[in-house]
Protein backbone atom coordinates (compact mmCIF):
# COMPACT_ATOMS: atom_id res chain seq x y z
CA UNK A 1 0.00 0.00 0.00
CA UNK A 2 0.81 3.32 -0.84
CA UNK A 3 1.88 6.08 1.86
CA UNK A 4 1.03 9.42 2.87
CA UNK A 5 3.96 11.76 2.78
CA UNK A 6 3.68 15.18 5.01
CA UNK A 7 6.03 17.57 4.27
CA UNK A 8 6.74 20.44 6.14
CA UNK A 9 10.00 22.91 6.79
CA UNK A 10 9.77 22.63 10.52
CA UNK A 11 9.01 19.55 13.05
CA UNK A 12 9.28 18.68 16.68
CA UNK A 13 11.64 18.26 18.30
CA UNK A 14 11.22 21.98 17.27
CA UNK A 15 8.56 23.03 19.39
CA UNK A 16 7.77 26.54 16.44
CA UNK A 17 4.23 26.40 16.78
CA UNK A 18 3.97 25.70 12.87
CA UNK A 19 5.64 22.26 12.95
CA UNK A 20 3.62 21.34 15.73
CA UNK A 21 0.56 21.97 14.42
CA UNK A 22 1.54 19.55 11.49
CA UNK A 23 3.13 17.07 13.80
CA UNK A 24 -0.89 16.77 15.35
CA UNK A 25 -2.57 16.35 12.08
CA UNK A 26 0.27 13.91 10.75
CA UNK A 27 -0.71 11.73 14.53
CA UNK A 28 -3.94 11.91 13.57
CA UNK A 29 -3.61 10.30 9.71
CA UNK A 30 -1.38 7.98 11.49
CA UNK A 31 -3.86 7.05 14.17
CA UNK A 32 -6.74 6.14 11.65
CA UNK A 33 -4.84 5.21 8.54
CA UNK A 34 -0.87 3.83 9.88
CA UNK A 35 0.32 5.03 6.59
CA UNK A 36 1.48 8.30 7.42
CA UNK A 37 5.72 9.43 6.70
CA UNK A 38 7.27 13.14 7.25
CA UNK A 39 9.75 15.15 5.54
CA UNK A 40 10.92 18.12 7.59
CA UNK A 41 14.37 20.47 8.27
CA UNK A 42 16.57 19.28 11.00
CA UNK A 43 15.82 21.50 14.23
CA UNK A 44 16.40 24.67 13.02
CA UNK A 45 15.69 25.97 16.84
CA UNK A 46 16.53 23.41 19.07
CA UNK A 47 19.85 23.50 18.12
CA UNK A 48 21.02 21.07 21.33
CA UNK A 49 20.39 17.94 19.40
CA UNK A 50 20.94 19.25 15.85
CA UNK A 51 24.11 17.26 15.43
CA UNK A 52 21.89 13.14 16.22
CA UNK A 53 19.65 14.70 13.72
CA UNK A 54 22.60 15.61 10.81
CA UNK A 55 23.97 11.67 11.61
CA UNK A 56 20.91 9.65 11.09
CA UNK A 57 18.43 9.81 7.97
CA UNK A 58 15.50 8.97 10.09
CA UNK A 59 13.83 9.05 13.36
CA UNK A 60 10.20 7.88 14.68
CA UNK A 61 8.40 10.59 16.41
CA UNK A 62 4.96 9.18 18.27
CA UNK A 63 5.18 6.51 15.55
CA UNK A 64 5.48 8.20 12.49
CA UNK A 65 8.73 7.74 10.50
CA UNK A 66 10.20 11.39 9.69
CA UNK A 67 13.29 12.05 7.27
CA UNK A 68 14.86 15.04 8.31
CA UNK A 69 16.75 16.89 5.83
CA UNK A 70 20.48 18.48 7.33
CA UNK A 71 19.63 22.02 7.74
CA UNK A 72 21.73 24.83 9.43
CA UNK A 73 20.11 27.05 12.55
CA UNK A 74 17.91 29.94 10.94
CA UNK A 75 19.12 32.95 9.17
CA UNK A 76 17.35 35.88 9.32
CA UNK A 77 20.13 37.71 6.89
CA UNK A 78 18.05 37.77 3.62
CA UNK A 79 20.30 36.40 1.23
CA UNK A 80 21.69 33.67 3.72
CA UNK A 81 18.19 33.14 4.70
CA UNK A 82 17.74 32.41 0.40
CA UNK A 83 20.29 30.04 0.19
CA UNK A 84 18.67 28.18 2.72
CA UNK A 85 15.32 28.37 1.08
CA UNK A 86 17.33 26.81 -1.56
CA UNK A 87 18.75 24.00 -0.58
CA UNK A 88 15.80 22.47 1.85
CA UNK A 89 13.45 22.84 -1.74
CA UNK A 90 16.37 20.93 -3.55
CA UNK A 91 17.53 18.44 -1.10
CA UNK A 92 13.34 17.78 -0.90
CA UNK A 93 13.26 17.55 -4.28
CA UNK A 94 15.88 15.31 -4.61
CA UNK A 95 13.95 12.72 -1.83
CA UNK A 96 10.66 13.49 -3.41
CA UNK A 97 12.20 11.60 -6.29
CA UNK A 98 13.88 8.93 -5.21
CA UNK A 99 10.78 7.74 -3.25
CA UNK A 100 7.96 8.60 -5.69
CA UNK A 101 6.57 5.70 -6.08
CA UNK A 102 6.26 5.19 -1.81
CA UNK A 103 3.73 7.97 -2.01
CA UNK A 104 0.05 8.32 -3.22
CA UNK A 105 -0.45 12.09 -1.56
CA UNK A 106 1.77 14.18 -0.32
CA UNK A 107 0.77 17.72 1.83
CA UNK A 108 2.75 19.88 1.83
CA UNK A 109 2.38 22.55 4.63
CA UNK A 110 4.37 26.23 3.71
CA UNK A 111 4.26 29.17 5.85
CA UNK A 112 5.00 31.64 4.02
CA UNK A 113 4.29 29.97 0.61
CA UNK A 114 8.60 28.61 0.00
CA UNK A 115 7.64 25.43 -1.09
CA UNK A 116 5.78 25.99 -4.60
CA UNK A 117 8.67 24.58 -6.50
CA UNK A 118 7.68 20.95 -4.44
CA UNK A 119 4.22 21.50 -5.26
CA UNK A 120 4.83 21.96 -8.85
CA UNK A 121 7.22 19.00 -9.01
CA UNK A 122 5.21 16.59 -7.12
CA UNK A 123 1.61 17.38 -8.91
CA UNK A 124 2.90 18.28 -12.61
CA UNK A 125 6.15 16.31 -12.94
CA UNK A 126 5.39 13.02 -10.56
CA UNK A 127 1.63 13.15 -11.08
CA UNK A 128 1.10 12.38 -7.14
CA UNK A 129 -1.49 13.62 -5.44
CA UNK A 130 -1.01 16.89 -4.15
CA UNK A 131 -2.47 19.22 -1.20
CA UNK A 132 -1.06 22.47 -0.89
CA UNK A 133 -1.66 24.25 2.76
CA UNK A 134 -0.05 27.97 2.73
CA UNK A 135 -0.86 30.06 5.45
CA UNK A 136 -0.02 33.72 4.63
CA UNK A 137 0.92 35.22 0.98
CA UNK A 138 4.94 36.01 0.80
CA UNK A 139 4.36 38.27 -2.30
CA UNK A 140 1.85 40.80 -1.10
CA UNK A 141 3.20 40.72 2.40
CA UNK A 142 6.86 41.84 1.04
CA UNK A 143 5.04 44.23 -1.05
CA UNK A 144 2.85 45.82 1.35
CA UNK A 145 6.17 46.21 4.09
CA UNK A 146 8.45 47.45 1.28
CA UNK A 147 10.10 44.40 1.57
CA UNK A 148 10.48 42.80 -2.05
CA UNK A 149 13.89 42.92 -3.40
CA UNK A 150 12.12 44.56 -6.53
CA UNK A 151 9.35 44.45 -8.71
CA UNK A 152 10.51 42.05 -11.22
CA UNK A 153 11.43 39.45 -8.75
CA UNK A 154 8.57 39.97 -6.92
CA UNK A 155 6.48 39.71 -10.10
CA UNK A 156 7.89 36.34 -10.95
CA UNK A 157 7.64 34.91 -7.40
CA UNK A 158 4.01 34.93 -7.32
CA UNK A 159 3.68 33.39 -11.10
CA UNK A 160 5.38 30.65 -9.28
CA UNK A 161 3.03 30.43 -6.51
CA UNK A 162 0.31 30.77 -8.93
CA UNK A 163 1.11 28.47 -11.12
CA UNK A 164 1.61 26.08 -7.73
CA UNK A 165 -1.81 27.02 -6.83
CA UNK A 166 -3.51 26.11 -10.06
CA UNK A 167 -1.44 22.79 -10.22
CA UNK A 168 -2.22 21.11 -7.05
CA UNK A 169 -5.33 18.97 -6.51
CA UNK A 170 -6.23 20.78 -3.10
CA UNK A 171 -5.17 24.35 -1.61
CA UNK A 172 -5.82 24.72 2.39
CA UNK A 173 -5.93 27.72 3.40
CA UNK A 174 -6.47 29.11 6.96
CA UNK A 175 -9.46 32.09 6.73
CA UNK A 176 -12.20 32.46 5.26
CA UNK A 177 -10.73 35.74 3.79
CA UNK A 178 -7.79 34.25 2.50
CA UNK A 179 -10.00 32.07 0.48
CA UNK A 180 -11.65 34.82 -1.26
CA UNK A 181 -8.68 36.66 -1.45
CA UNK A 182 -7.17 33.76 -3.64
CA UNK A 183 -10.58 33.31 -5.60
CA UNK A 184 -10.72 36.97 -6.50
CA UNK A 185 -7.18 38.49 -6.92
CA UNK A 186 -5.20 35.37 -7.35
CA UNK A 187 -8.06 34.11 -9.89
CA UNK A 188 -7.33 30.33 -8.20
CA UNK A 189 -10.48 27.44 -8.69
CA UNK A 190 -12.80 27.99 -5.84
CA UNK A 191 -13.30 24.15 -5.92
CA UNK A 192 -10.37 23.24 -5.18
CA UNK A 193 -9.39 25.77 -2.03
CA UNK A 194 -10.69 24.43 1.68
CA UNK A 195 -10.56 27.07 4.83
CA UNK A 196 -9.85 24.55 7.65
CA UNK A 197 -8.83 26.70 11.11
CA UNK A 198 -6.11 26.17 13.16
CA UNK A 199 -5.91 25.08 16.52
CA UNK A 200 -3.16 24.87 19.41
CA UNK A 201 -1.03 22.36 19.68
CA UNK A 202 -0.17 22.45 22.97
CA UNK A 203 -1.83 21.14 25.97
CA UNK A 204 -4.79 23.53 27.33
CA UNK A 205 -3.61 24.97 30.41
CA UNK A 206 -5.48 24.87 33.63
CA UNK A 207 -4.50 28.00 35.50
CA UNK A 208 -7.37 30.64 35.01
CA UNK A 209 -5.54 34.36 34.66
CA UNK A 210 -6.15 36.88 36.76
CA UNK A 211 -8.53 38.80 34.92
CA UNK A 212 -8.35 41.86 37.20
CA UNK A 213 -5.02 42.73 36.29
CA UNK A 214 -4.29 45.53 33.74
CA UNK A 215 -1.19 43.55 32.25
CA UNK A 216 -1.24 42.14 28.65
CA UNK A 217 2.16 40.07 27.24
CA UNK A 218 3.34 39.32 23.81
CA UNK A 219 5.72 36.31 22.67
CA UNK A 220 6.97 35.35 19.28
CA UNK A 221 8.60 36.64 16.47
CA UNK A 222 9.31 40.41 16.68
CA UNK A 223 9.87 40.97 13.13
CA UNK A 224 8.02 43.59 10.36
CA UNK A 225 4.89 41.94 9.81
CA UNK A 226 4.08 42.00 13.90
CA UNK A 227 5.29 46.16 13.77
CA UNK A 228 5.45 46.16 17.56
CA UNK A 229 6.60 49.72 17.52
CA UNK A 230 3.59 50.78 16.15
CA UNK A 231 1.71 48.94 19.23
CA UNK A 232 4.37 50.23 21.79
CA UNK A 233 3.91 54.07 20.73
CA UNK A 234 0.03 53.72 20.57
CA UNK A 235 0.33 51.82 24.07
CA UNK A 236 2.73 54.56 25.62
CA UNK A 237 0.44 57.24 24.72
CA UNK A 238 -3.06 56.07 25.18
CA UNK A 239 -2.82 53.68 27.75
CA UNK A 240 -3.56 54.51 31.31
CA UNK A 241 0.03 54.60 32.86
CA UNK A 242 -1.09 51.88 35.74
CA UNK A 243 -1.17 49.18 32.38
CA UNK A 244 2.09 47.20 31.34
CA UNK A 245 3.34 45.12 28.56
CA UNK A 246 5.50 42.43 28.93
CA UNK A 247 7.33 41.25 25.71
CA UNK A 248 9.49 37.63 25.09
CA UNK A 249 10.46 37.02 21.79
CA UNK A 250 12.89 37.60 19.05
CA UNK A 251 13.70 38.44 15.81
CA UNK A 252 14.85 41.07 13.17
CA UNK A 253 12.97 44.68 14.52
CA UNK A 254 13.60 43.55 18.43
CA UNK A 255 16.78 46.14 18.61
CA UNK A 256 14.31 48.46 17.54
CA UNK A 257 11.69 47.66 19.64
CA UNK A 258 13.67 47.28 22.84
CA UNK A 259 14.66 51.09 22.85
CA UNK A 260 11.22 51.78 23.52
CA UNK A 261 11.81 50.15 26.78
CA UNK A 262 10.31 52.38 30.23
CA UNK A 263 8.93 50.72 33.84
CA UNK A 264 5.38 50.14 31.68
CA UNK A 265 7.30 48.01 28.72
CA UNK A 266 9.09 44.92 30.04
CA UNK A 267 11.43 42.90 27.53
CA UNK A 268 12.22 39.30 28.60
CA UNK A 269 14.17 36.69 26.95
CA UNK A 270 12.69 33.79 24.28
CA UNK A 271 10.78 31.28 26.60
CA UNK A 272 10.07 27.88 26.09
CA UNK A 273 5.95 27.24 25.46
CA UNK A 274 6.00 25.38 28.96
CA UNK A 275 8.01 28.57 30.40
CA UNK A 276 6.22 30.71 28.85
CA UNK A 277 2.95 29.80 30.41
CA UNK A 278 4.43 29.74 33.94
CA UNK A 279 5.95 33.32 33.45
CA UNK A 280 2.29 34.87 31.93
CA UNK A 281 0.20 32.51 34.09
CA UNK A 282 -1.75 35.44 35.79
CA UNK A 283 -1.34 38.12 32.94
CA UNK A 284 -4.95 37.96 31.61
CA UNK A 285 -4.52 39.92 27.66
CA UNK A 286 -2.59 38.30 25.13
CA UNK A 287 -1.28 41.12 22.31
CA UNK A 288 -1.78 40.07 18.36
CA UNK A 289 -0.24 42.89 16.49
CA UNK A 290 -0.19 43.21 12.59
CA UNK A 291 1.09 45.54 10.51
CA UNK A 292 -1.77 47.99 9.40
CA UNK A 293 -1.76 47.19 5.87
CA UNK A 294 -1.48 43.22 6.07
CA UNK A 295 -5.56 42.36 6.21
CA UNK A 296 -5.97 39.32 4.53
CA UNK A 297 -2.55 38.41 3.31
CA UNK A 298 -1.64 36.59 7.12
CA UNK A 299 -2.56 35.39 10.06
CA UNK A 300 -0.95 34.85 12.91
CA UNK A 301 -0.82 31.39 14.46
CA UNK A 302 -0.20 32.66 18.26
CA UNK A 303 -4.06 33.62 18.27
CA UNK A 304 -4.70 30.06 18.63
CA UNK A 305 -2.13 29.25 21.20
CA UNK A 306 -3.16 32.16 23.46
CA UNK A 307 -6.35 31.36 23.29
CA UNK A 308 -5.18 27.68 24.78
CA UNK A 309 -3.81 29.30 27.56
CA UNK A 310 -7.16 31.01 28.62
CA UNK A 311 -5.73 34.52 27.46
CA UNK A 312 -8.13 37.35 26.62
CA UNK A 313 -6.73 38.66 22.61
CA UNK A 314 -5.93 42.32 22.61
CA UNK A 315 -6.05 42.72 18.71
CA UNK A 316 -4.26 45.42 17.19
CA UNK A 317 -4.38 45.63 13.23
CA UNK A 318 -6.44 46.79 10.32
CA UNK A 319 -10.24 46.15 11.10
CA UNK A 320 -10.35 44.44 8.05
CA UNK A 321 -7.59 41.92 8.76
CA UNK A 322 -8.87 38.46 8.96
CA UNK A 323 -8.17 38.12 12.67
CA UNK A 324 -9.73 40.81 13.38
CA UNK A 325 -13.09 39.37 11.85
CA UNK A 326 -12.50 35.95 13.87
CA UNK A 327 -12.16 37.75 16.93
CA UNK A 328 -15.32 39.63 15.94
CA UNK A 329 -17.34 36.87 14.37
CA UNK A 330 -16.50 35.04 18.09
CA UNK A 331 -16.05 37.41 20.73
CA UNK A 332 -12.47 35.88 21.28
CA UNK A 333 -11.25 39.80 22.78
CA UNK A 334 -11.45 43.38 21.43
CA UNK A 335 -10.13 44.90 18.71
CA UNK A 336 -8.20 47.97 18.94
CA UNK A 337 -7.88 50.43 15.73
CA UNK A 338 -5.23 52.72 15.82
CA UNK A 339 -7.74 55.23 13.84
CA UNK A 340 -10.44 54.90 15.85
CA UNK A 341 -10.41 56.15 19.42
CA UNK A 342 -13.57 54.55 20.25
CA UNK A 343 -12.37 50.97 20.14
CA UNK A 344 -9.72 51.37 23.08
CA UNK A 345 -12.45 53.32 25.09
CA UNK A 346 -14.74 50.57 24.59
CA UNK A 347 -12.03 47.67 25.32
CA UNK A 348 -11.69 49.99 28.82
CA UNK A 349 -15.67 50.31 29.18
CA UNK A 350 -15.70 46.68 28.91
CA UNK A 351 -13.35 45.92 31.96
CA UNK A 352 -15.82 47.05 34.01
CA UNK A 353 -18.39 44.48 33.22
CA UNK A 354 -17.91 41.40 35.03
CA UNK A 355 -20.24 40.02 32.68
CA UNK A 356 -18.71 41.14 29.51
CA UNK A 357 -15.33 39.30 30.44
CA UNK A 358 -17.25 35.85 31.19
CA UNK A 359 -18.73 36.05 28.03
CA UNK A 360 -15.52 36.77 26.00
CA UNK A 361 -14.34 33.79 28.30
CA UNK A 362 -17.39 31.44 27.04
CA UNK A 363 -17.31 32.09 23.57
CA UNK A 364 -13.22 31.16 23.73
CA UNK A 365 -14.89 27.83 25.23
CA UNK A 366 -17.12 27.40 22.34
CA UNK A 367 -14.50 28.44 19.87
CA UNK A 368 -11.90 25.79 20.73
CA UNK A 369 -14.72 22.87 21.26
CA UNK A 370 -16.36 23.31 17.84
CA UNK A 371 -14.05 24.58 15.47
CA UNK A 372 -10.38 25.45 16.42
CA UNK A 373 -10.36 21.89 17.58
CA UNK A 374 -7.58 19.32 16.93
CA UNK A 375 -9.67 16.61 15.68
CA UNK A 376 -11.95 18.43 14.26
CA UNK A 377 -8.93 20.26 12.11
CA UNK A 378 -7.37 16.80 11.02
CA UNK A 379 -10.42 15.13 9.96
CA UNK A 380 -11.16 18.02 7.29
CA UNK A 381 -7.29 17.66 6.33
CA UNK A 382 -8.29 13.74 5.91
CA UNK A 383 -11.68 14.61 3.86
CA UNK A 384 -9.36 16.11 0.45
CA UNK A 385 -7.33 12.73 0.14
CA UNK A 386 -10.86 11.85 -0.97
CA UNK A 387 -11.94 15.05 -3.05
CA UNK A 388 -8.44 14.92 -4.67
CA UNK A 389 -8.74 11.42 -5.56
Amino acid sequence: MKKILFHSLTFPPDTISTGMIVSKIAEGFQKDLKNVEVLASSPQYNLKILEQFRESKHQIYNDIKVHYISSSPRKFVNSLRFLQWLSFNLKSLKFIYKNRKTYEHIFIFSYPPTMNLVCIFTSRILKIKTIYSLWELYPEIAQKLKEQPNFLLNKIFKAIDNYALNSVDSVVVNSKELKQYLITNRKIDRNKIFSVSHFSPFNKSNHIPNYDLKNIFYAGNVGKPQNLQDFINFFQQNFPNYWSIDLYGAGQELENVQKLKNINVRFHEYLSREELEISTKDIPFALISLDYEITMEGFPGKTFDYLNMNKILINYSNPNSAVSKLIDEHGLGFNIDKNNPNTLKNFMDALSSEDAIDNVISNISKFQKNISNEEIVYKKYMSLISSSS
